[in-house]
């Protein structure tokens, strides 16, 4: 039998470091890259060819081109390709961009947070989810583009994606490796995307257990994770992500580690993966209500929260930031608005692009309400061997 195919959708640094990790992975996959640039594509795919010769795996790995936006083109190409797996690791907004191309674009995004973007992020996985519900029901869809806040939008516009990629992939795989763990089953962490960094207010980190027990310094120990260079960051989670997407695909055992919007919850958690499933696997003593009140509240640091049902909810700093520019942006949206707000935040964009980023005031930070409004998780207990 052929190996399990995995189709990437991206040729960015993320995805090209995912790539490079799925075929190096243990157990062979065949990999198939698409980009609207069909050149980046065969690049990318030549790359992997090479690291998979390196990791003596002789599968194939092919690049071609995509365009989500094509009304036919999407479905004809997945019709013909059938993947295992489709991960979405390209949209239309790169949090790069503040780094590389700082503007008053960028600086509305630092003020307001990026959860802005949430339409500009949603828009290619929900059109190639469309395309394959229609083309290619059978594959399982993976969102690595702010997964945290799209997938629960998706799953509740009946838009299925599996779980996601990225940042509480990337603190869990760094943080096990500072405590010396062998992998990550001694390890529960719920975090938010935000969670990259620290949020201004200490009750709102990320939260952790050792064996069960709370890590009542878990900000300390990820100080030194977030001091690296963000591309170091994103390349631990992409490297992270190849054993979930390959477990997925059916090649290899189970992996149990941290994904984020697994079955379309909002925010990070402790997962197992296996052959098209994703399930929780929390502490003992927190439910999965519990850990998904507490992702919805720490969306609040990205300055959006997704409500169950697909309401977007514009948190009142974000929208007081976006309306300087846009002053009548609804403060809520449903799935049905992505199209408008994705239009609008297009056209903003491209105006904000051509003016420079204003001088930086003295605080960038917004306050926080510390107070849970649910049922509070278990207390903090410093374990005893750490």
């Amino acid at each position: 039998m052929n190996p399990p195919l995995v189709a990437v959708v991206g040729t960015g640094a993320f995805a090209a470091t995912l790539v490079r990790a799925l075929a190096r992975h243990p157990h062979p996959l065949r990999l198939h890259v698409l980009s609207r640039d069909a050149d980046r594509a065969r690049d990318l795919a030549d790359l992997a060819r090479d690291h998979a010769f390196l990791a003596g795996h002789r599968t194939a790995y092919t690049g071609d081109r995509l365009d989500p936006f094509d009304r036919d083109q999407p479905r004809r190409l997945l019709s013909a390709l059938r993947p295992d797996v489709l991960v979405v690791a390209g949209s239309e907004q790169s949090p790069a961009e503040a780094r590389t191309t700082p503007s008053a674009w960028t600086d509305l995004l630092n003020r307001s947070g990026f959860g802005l973007t949430l339409a500009l992020q949603s828009a290619v996985v929900a059109k190639l989810a469309e395309a394959c519900a229609e083309a290619s029901p059978d594959t399982t869809i993976v969102n690595a583009c702010f997964p945290d806040a799209v997938n629960p939008l998706l799953h509740a516009a009946g838009l299925p994606v599996a779980c996601g990629l990225g940042n509480v992939a990337t603190l869990a795989s760094a943080l096990s490796a500072r405590l010396a763990l062998p992998d990550e089953r001694r390890l529960h962490l719920l975090a938010h995307h935000a969670h990259l960094h620290a949020p201004p207010a200490p009750d709102d980190d990320a939260r952790g257990w050792l064996d069960g027990t709370m890590l009542i310094d878990l900000s300390r120990l990820l100080a030194p994770v977030r001091s690296r260079p963000r591309r170091h960051l994103n390349e631990i989670g992409a490297a992270a992500g190849a054993a979930a997407v390959a477990a997925l695909a059916g090649g290899g055992p189970d992996h149990i580690g941290h994904l984020p919007g697994p079955c379309g919850l909002p925010g990070g958690y402790p997962v197992t993966v296996g052959h098209r499933r994703v399930r929780l696997r929390l502490p003992e003593g927190v439910s999965r209500g519990q850990a998904v009140q507490w992702n919805l509240r720490r969306a609040e640091l990205d300055g959006v929260v997704v409500d169950v049902d697909g309401t977007v909810r514009t948190t009142p700093a974000a929208l007081a930031a976006l309306r300087k520019h846009w002053p009548d942006a609804p403060p809520n949206y449903g799935p049905a608005d992505l199209g408008p707000v994705r239009d609008r935040l297009l056209r903003l964009r491209a105006r904000l692009r051509t003016m420079p980023a204003p001088p930086p005031p003295e605080s960038t930070h917004h306050d926080h309400e510390q107070a849970d409004s649910h049922r509070p998780l278990p207390a903090a207990h410093r374990p005893s061997d750490h």
